[in-house]
């Protein structure tokens, strides 16, 4: 009877142990097959950030720079714009009791950098706004520069200052055809040996 009992007793155990060995192998298996192509999409990953792109074609940003005097407030627009370019400038005038445009004024500015000034002359805008002046200006310096214009309305007159009016920093020869990055193309691992091994395997464990 002990004999009978120990041949089944090893008879279940043989057969737990082959049950429990399939999914091993089918783990171990499935294992090697992934693991190339996990390997191959963390090669190919680009972990940095994307490089900025201007989208904007030249032109459409518009500048602004404001300033108040007692009576009346001003705010400046015009195109970024680079030393030795004409540029067209339009001076919004309002009244800084009511904040209503400002009709008819006579507008005298001065342009300054430094010691050196130079008169402008600003008119309305033809098919302005009303309370528009505009007027065409040369910058011959990159320096920073200010504005301090002379208003005339009716009986009121009154001095607003303006600053922050400066050309743009001259952009680098390179910068529009600069040169990319070069990314290179992950290394191919070919998955047969890991199909191999990974049939290998399963023959082990069902012989």
């Amino acid at each position: 009877m002990n004999a009978r009992f120990f041949a089944r007793a090893l008879a279940v155990k043989c057969c737990s142990t082959r049950r429990a060995t399939p999914p091993l192998a089918i783990l171990l298996f499935a294992f090697s097959v992934a693991s190339p192509l996990a390997t191959d999409a963390h090669e190919g990953e680009d972990h940095g950030s994307p490089e900025p792109v201007a989208v904007a074609a030249s032109g459409e940003t518009r500048m602004a720079a404001s300033g108040a005097g007692s009576l009346f407030e001003g705010i400046l627009k015009y195109r970024p714009f680079a030393r030795g370019e004409a540029v067209a400038v339009t001076l919004y005038l309002v009244s800084a009791e009511t904040n209503r445009p400002v009709v008819g004024a006579t507008v005298g500015a001065t342009l300054s950098e430094g010691d050196r000034s130079s008169a402008v002359a600003f008119a309305p805008k033809l098919g302005g706004p009303v309370g528009a002046y505009s007027a065409t200006v040369t910058a011959e310096t990159a320096a920073p520069m200010s504005w301090l214009f002379d208003v005339a309305a009716g009986e009121e007159s009154d001095l607003i200052g303006v600053t922050g009016f400066q050309a743009r920093a001259p952009e680098s020869a390179a910068s529009p055809g600069g040169a990319k990055r070069r990314v290179d193309p992950p290394p191919f691992f070919p998955p047969a040996p890991w199909v191999a091994v990974g049939a290998l395997s399963v023959l082990i464990a069902f012989a």
